[in-house]
């Protein structure tokens, strides 16, 4: 006798009940077979019938919305369909691996621009196993946003900060001569771009040059970033990037991020070695040609009592860019300020003054 599988039936309804009796060899299944079989059919239409109803009610309330929209332009040009929004739409759909929708895009508004804008950006570091889902926003600002991801199991940490920068302030980030002076442009791959045709889509603001541009921050912030932590500084990891995404460890744990320099009350007995511990720290970067270029307690988290520096698409290289003297000691003074209210007493200048000529002599 044939052994059948719980739920699973090896022949049709017709070998079921017609070829009993006819020397097929076949015996008649009971009853209650009979029925779970049935069951079992009407659920799996059910379920696809309920399905492709989900299909068609959004399908119609995208019709209707662009509907109602080409009603309220009469008279003026009509928009293109747009067909990012609409694959947005069906993105919680579909159950190919590659569409990457994490937990905090899908609570969004499907015509929400962060939506996508979020799925497109950090999509590629789940495919290439480097995250597995992003949970929450950590800081929103003009330039970047911050969102916590759990990190893969594999790579050994918890979570990870993704830093998604918006193109089009990038591309206009006001005094971005006074940081770019001196700086090497760079390609998606981190590689100098060396054409005339190059620097003359920078220099004309074409598309090309623009897009360029921005991907020359990006990548210079990820460079400078993982030679300052090798070199032992006070900054994340940084792990990868992609696009506009810069991936780097996550300064915090997984109910809040660590907070600024500006959002915490020190105990006076730590505001003096922490302010020491970040001067050493620009005096490391100074020592590795590097000025951060915008250090304040606004990019200074702290945690736990240790202090790291974040933000480097401004830091500028101190053998090429004429402003970096200035730019050094616009950092300490601003670092000084926040530590002074807490009794702190130094010179901004003069460690400036001490600094600058260590360095030139080469005593760094």
């Amino acid at each position: 006798m044939q052994h059948t599988p719980h739920g699973c039936f090896p022949f049709s309804h017709e070998e079921r009940v017609g070829q009993t009796g006819r020397g097929s060899g076949r015996f008649l299944l009971p009853p209650e077979w009979l029925l779970l079989f049935d069951q079992c059919s009407q659920k799996r239409d059910e379920t696809i019938l309920d399905k492709f109803e989900e299909y068609e009610q959004l399908e119609l309330q995208i019709l209707n919305r662009d509907r109602r929209y080409r009603r309220s332009r009469r008279g003026l040009i009509r928009p293109k369909p747009d067909l990012t929004l609409a694959r947005a739409e069906f993105t919680d759909f579909s159950d190919n691996i590659m569409d990457f929708v994490p937990s905090y895009a899908a609570a969004l508004d499907p015509l929400h621009h962060e939506r996508q804008w979020l799925i497109n950006s950090v999509g590629t570091f789940y495919r290439e196993n480097l995250i597995t889902d992003v949970t929450r926003i950590v800081k929103g600002g003009k330039e970047a946003n911050v969102y916590c991801c759990l990190a893969n199991p594999a790579s050994g940490i918890d979570l990870i900060a993704a830093k998604l920068y918006r193109p089009r302030t990038l591309r206009n980030l006001r005094n971005d001569a006074l940081y770019k002076e001196g700086r090497t442009l760079l390609d998606h791959e981190g590689k100098t771009v060396k054409g005339t045709r190059e620097a003359r889509a920078m220099n004309k603001k074409t598309r090309f040059g623009q897009h360029l541009g921005f991907m020359t921050w990006i990548v210079h912030e990820y460079q400078v970033q993982s030679e300052l932590f090798l070199a032992g500084a006070d900054v994340p990891r940084p792990i990868a990037y992609r696009g506009n995404t810069i991936l780097m460890t996550f300064i915090g744990n997984e109910w809040a991020p660590a907070p600024a320099l500006n959002e915490v009350s020190l105990d006076n007995d730590e505001a003096q070695p922490i302010f020491e511990r970040i001067m050493d720290n620009v005096k490391l970067m100074l020592a590795h040609n590097y000025v951060h270029g915008d250090l304040s307690a606004y990019n200074v988290l702290y945690w736990e009592g240790q202090i790291t520096i974040i933000d480097f698409p401004q830091l500028v290289d101190s053998r090429k860019n004429g402003n970096a003297l200035m730019l050094l000691e616009r950092d300490i003074r601003r670092v000084y300020e926040y530590f002074a209210g807490y009794g702190v007493q130094a010179d901004p200048v003069q460690i400036t003054t001490r600094l600058w000529d260590d360095y030139q002599h080469g005593y760094l």
